[in-house]
């Protein structure tokens, strides 16, 4: 990691954070993207790294951040596209779905999908001369069901199988594409009820170690899932029986 140079979204508190703590700590100079200001440019002056406010919901945004990037550090070798947001704040209730607004519904698909395809959209291009990977932070909840938070799990499923998509589109190029599905981490958005010995929380830091891993050396199209008790293992796509 070395001079290498990375860019994390949603970096200023919980896995993002820890990633890009991680990431410099192995000698990369990491640029911390987050609408977090006062977190993020506290990080990144601690890290020795630089700090760019981004909404990841608007790609102008994003366009913005990763020009800021090539200019202040160079193009990224690695992209943590990392920021992510539950429906409701942490603790508030959780909704029915008919009770989900349309603001909210709209503002949890513009960070959790639109903000994936956002920072691929504009750093595959600019990686491929040099290589390197885009790690995305999806979730077990794009596996199955969370009956609680239906958005937040229909998101995660998507950003799956968009990872897998278009890592499969780019196969043999220079930039690996791959997706990370952590369990339930001790982060933010992870709201009270979710923090029962029952679910296994694990510290942001041990979800990092997973994410700088897959950075190096994870497989184009892996889509790795990670539980407290168990390695880190990677997730087959679904056999539809065809």
């Amino acid at each position: 990691m070395q001079n290498k140079i990375a860019l994390v979204t949603g970096a200023a508190s919980g896995i993002g954070a820890e990633v890009a703590r991680q990431l410099s700590a192995a000698g990369a100079r990491v640029a911390l993207c987050d609408v977090n200001e006062a977190a993020g440019a506290a990080l990144a002056t601690e890290l020795g790294g630089e700090f760019i406010a981004c909404d990841v919901s608007r790609f102008e945004a994003v366009e913005r951040v990763v020009g800021e990037c090539v200019e202040r550090l160079g193009v990224p070798d690695y992209a943590h596209l990392n920021a992510g947001i539950m429906t409701v704040p942490t603790n508030d209730p959780f909704l029915a779905i008919e009770d989900v607004s349309l603001d909210q519904y709209r503002h949890i698909l513009g960070v959790n999908l639109d903000g994936v395809f956002h920072g691929v959209k504009a750093l595959l291009p600019l990686m491929r001369e040099k290589g390197g990977a885009i790690t995305i932070t999806a979730s077990v909840a794009g596996f199955g069901a969370l009956p609680v938070d239906p958005l937040y799990s229909a998101t995660k499923h998507a950003v799956i199988g968009f990872g897998r998509s278009v890592a499969l589109a780019n196969e043999g190029g220079t930039v690996r594409i791959n997706v990370i599905c952590p369990g339930v981490v001790d982060t933010a958005i992870v709201p009270d009820s979710f923090r029962g010995p029952e679910f296994g929380v694990m510290p942001p830091a041990m979800m990092a170690a997973e994410v700088v891993d897959l950075l190096q050396n994870g497989a184009n199209g892996e889509v790795r899932a990670k539980l407290k008790d168990r390695p880190g293992f990677a997730v087959p796509p679904a056999d539809l029986g065809a």
